[in-house]
């Protein structure tokens, strides 16, 4: 124990972390209070948990793992019981080739590693985790123990609601820290299905008996304030959910179908909505040519793209970065997605007629400097957003087209009169999302002949310099996808002199990329492969989502 005491200090001392004399003062302070080393070193400031936790995975020559970050294999649940867990401080996480991976903050502790291979017949594969993190993590594993065995012996007539409800809030939970944006809850004829979209994928994540269906739905419809007997007609609601010191807005949608209700669970994170355009994946002179646009007093902004390709969280960002005392900015938005501080905002009623359109005449009426319109859906509401920019306000809105260049063709098309949107549009951008790789678990290759004459011929490069990009491989942090998260490719198009002379001709989508392009609009194919060179995505993740 001494050895390892001499060797935690000086690779602290080696890692800068701590300095020589900091080390000697805790050594001596160490002679009058019998608390180890790294905990003394904790309580000086001087270190924290983690910075201790990964320097003795580094001693021990194991791995170090973040449990937050981290997926639980649901074959572990019960594996154990829950009181030698508690007892040991440790907590099951995967069984891979008879191995159980253990997250363990103390590996000298032989008697628990083989009690614990004993009693669940795995090997043991220790792993470091923090001492806070795992005690956090063992509410979890009992609260899930618990639903298990709720569900496994209950039914719709006896089972307690308690563990409905903590069923209901588990799986949520769990949600959140896999970074799904969506919890599909489906009925089948045998079960009820449960999956998550990560990254844009949807992956099965559980499923309960099919007794059980009926007091899943009526739970997330309670907490939704939504009409518990009212399963013929789709329904909206909406929930706050907290998790540490993250706070989720959470939207909820049923449909019926011939087995049931589907019910569709978006997860907000508030989070999202302060990120900066550089967060979002907008290169240096994409962030200086959006700048620009916003700094105009008045005109037109467009953002262009399909559905989920993330256009209302980078308008968001757009918001938070115009967002003043000096300023009034309202927003009509289906429905509204986020609160946002200081900003007023209302959604549309179609039920009622107060439509995008109808909205943005009262808002005209509310003295604002800056608007935000959800969607242009039609004519009417093309007409009022262009009116509403050539009266002196900046006006933000999406419309439903491919690219940057086709966000002005989309206004010809709807019968907008060119001279109006030549005038009132000061820039579009197009967007697409794609999954970043995995920083743990990557492999760097050469690209393909065809791949790299395509990449080599729209983005710069250094000539002579062999090329390589990253290719996808999959661990424990990033589920075994290769991917973990996602990130913004932009198209930003700023209407100069020459553009407007080409719109006032009618002219088509093409040509007026052609001209931008010119003027040094990178196209989203151009984004993409400056990710793929960076080594931020993937070749294939590009290819898909741009053809």
């Amino acid at each position: 124990m001494e050895h390892k005491t001499l060797r935690l200090g000086e690779t602290l001392c080696e890692a800068g972390l701590i300095d020589h004399s900091q080390l000697l003062q805790a050594l001596e302070d160490q002679k009058n209070n019998p608390c180890k080393l790294g905990e003394l070193l904790v309580k000086n400031g001087w270190i924290n948990h983690q910075q201790l936790t990964e320097t003795l995975a580094k001693i021990f020559q194991i791995p170090f793992v973040r449990l937050s970050e981290t997926v639980f294999d649901e074959q572990v649940i019960g594996l154990i019981p829950y009181e030698i867990l508690q007892t040991y401080k440790v907590i099951p996480i995967a069984i891979e080739d008879n191995h159980l991976m253990l997250a363990t903050n103390n590996p000298l502790d032989v008697s628990a590693l083989q009690d614990i291979q004993y009693k669940s017949g795995y090997l043991i594969n220790p792993v470091m985790a923090g001492l806070q993190e795992i005690d956090e993590h063992l509410q979890e594993y009992a609260d899930s123990l618990h639903n298990v065995q709720s569900i496994k012996t209950g039914n719709s007539q006896s089972a307690p609601s308690s563990s409905v409800v903590q069923w209901v809030d588990s799986t949520i939970r769990r949600a959140i820290k896999e970074r799904a944006s969506d919890i599909h809850f489906e009925p089948q004829r045998d079960k009820m299905r449960v999956r998550f979209r990560i990254d844009g994928i949807l992956y099965e994540r559980a499923s309960m008996e099919k007794e059980l269906e009926r007091n899943v739905i009526s739970r997330i419809k309670i907490i939704g304030n939504m009409d518990v007997a009212e399963n013929r007609r789709p329904q909206d609601g909406r929930m706050s959910f907290s998790t540490g010191k993250a706070e989720y807005d959470i939207r909820i949608s049923t449909l019926p179908n011939i087995l049931g209700e589907n019910l569709v669970l978006r997860i907000l994170n508030k989070h999202y909505m302060q990120r900066s355009f550089s967060e979002l994946g907008m290169e240096g002179y994409e962030i200086s040519i959006m700048n620009r646009l916003l700094k105009k007093p008045y005109g037109l902004i467009l953002a262009t793209g399909p559905t989920g390709a993330g256009k209302t969280t980078t308008l968001y960002s757009a918001l938070n970065q115009l967002n003043q005392t000096s300023r009034n900015i309202i927003s009509v938005e289906d429905p509204v997605e986020y609160e946002l501080k200081g900003i007023n905002q209302t959604p549309i009623n179609k039920s009622i007629g107060y439509t995008f359109a109808n909205s943005v005449r009262h808002i005209l009426r509310h003295d604002p400097d800056i608007i935000m319109i959800g969607e242009i859906r039609d004519v009417e509401t093309a007409e009022i957003a262009i009116r509403a920019a050539l009266t002196g306000h900046l006006v933000l809105s999406t419309i439903h087209a491919n690219t940057a260049s086709g966000a002005i063709t989309r206004l010809l098309e709807m019968g907008i009169e060119p001279f109006l949107v030549s005038y009132a549009l000061n820039g579009a951008l197009a967007q697409r999302l794609v999954r970043q790789i995995c920083p743990n678990c990557h492999e760097e290759h050469i690209p393909q002949e065809e791949a790299l004459e395509s990449i080599t011929r729209l983005v710069p490069h250094n000539n002579g310099e062999e090329i390589t990009i990253a290719k996808a491989v999959g661990c424990e942090q990033c589920a075994h996808t290769g991917y973990k998260g996602r990130i913004g490719l932009f198209e930003i198009l700023e209407m100069t002199e020459p553009i407007r002379m080409m719109v006032l001709k009618q002219a088509d989508e093409r040509g007026i990329m052609t001209e931008a392009m010119k003027h040094g609009m990178a196209t989203l194919k151009m984004s993409g492969f400056q990710k793929v060179l960076k080594k931020v995505t993937t070749i294939e993740e590009v290819m898909g989502m741009i053809y």
